[in-house]
């Protein structure tokens, strides 16, 4: 399993989104819930972002939308939400 931390500032962005659009909330779980599993899983997507986010990781939630991590150790660390082309 993957141990997975969500900042204060990811949790302020992602209520604020499900606000939104309220289908959101129920994808969000469904996405941090595979991917706590620490499986491989194609819908997760997770990947390495490059050049000045190096460092950073991402996974799909929806259509254009990223959840941004750090990893530390075995942990992931979310602290943003972003569309694709914003990272």
């Amino acid at each position: 399993m993957r141990h997975v931390i969500f900042t204060d500032g990811f949790k302020k962005q992602a209520n604020k989104l499900c606000r939104k659009n309220p289908s959101l909330r129920k994808q969000l779980a469904k996405q941090f819930q595979i991917f706590s599993l620490g499986e491989y899983s194609p819908p997760i997507r997770l990947h390495k972002l490059r050049g000045r986010r190096s460092t950073q990781y991402a996974i799909w939630i929806e259509s254009d939308l990223r959840a941004i991590a750090v990893k530390d150790g075995d942990a992931y660390i979310f602290f943003e939400l972003a569309a694709h082309d914003k990272y």
